[in-house]
């Protein structure tokens, strides 16, 4: 049975605006001031934003992997990106840049084949 695999790699930028803009439209906005390094885990992927405030101090935000995911996908909604809503989707690191896996089937839900 065919598998679609795609990768989508975003840039550290892209990845600070989807978390800032998770959390505003959460109703949990960002500690304000401006995010000043974004640190990257792996195994699991997750980061830590590192915002410096407008008084000076500093204050670390980890985003875990489920969030993170969260993220990235609407981020990928709202800038019109298709993915699809019946896929398994997962984090992971390539090229240094944070990756959205998304694996498709060409089954749908119930067992059958799709027919184009």
């Amino acid at each position: 049975m065919p598998t679609e695999i795609r990768h989508i790699l975003f840039s550290n930028d892209e990845v600070i605006r989807a978390v800032v803009e998770y959390h505003r439209r959460a109703g949990n906005p960002m500690p304000s001031g401006s995010v000043i390094r974004m640190e990257v885990m792996a195994d699991p992927v997750r980061c830590a934003l590192h915002v410096g405030q407008d008084d000076g101090a500093r204050q670390v935000h980890w985003v875990d992997n489920p969030t993170l995911a969260a993220c990235l996908i609407f981020f990928c909604i709202n800038q019109r990106i298709p993915l699809p809503t019946k896929s398994a989707k997962q984090l992971h690191m390539m090229n240094d840049k944070i990756t959205l896996v998304v694996h498709k089937s060409a089954q749908n839900e119930r067992g059958g084949t799709r027919v184009a």
